[in-house]
């Protein structure tokens, strides 16, 4: 597993994402509140994006809501 910290200039929240890294612990605000320190945790993902399927779009054509079927 490879992490690494980040200083970013506005807080951000748990589960945020950077490119592959995923935001796993918020350190919260420096001492002088310049900085908002977090760890950073690389995801590796098994299939990219691109060729992965739609979630919820069928390939059969969709009626209007609350329209019969003509047959």
């Amino acid at each position: 597993m490879e992490t690494k910290f980040l200083s970013l200039r506005h807080p951000v929240e748990l589960g945020s994402r950077f490119d592959d890294w995923h935001v796993c612990w918020l350190g919260g605000w420096d001492k002088h509140r310049q900085f908002y320190l977090v760890m950073l945790v690389k995801v590796a993902f098994k299939k990219s994006f691109t060729n992965r399927p739609v979630p919820n779009q069928s390939r059969r054509k969709k009626t209007g809501v609350n329209r019969k079927r003509r047959r």
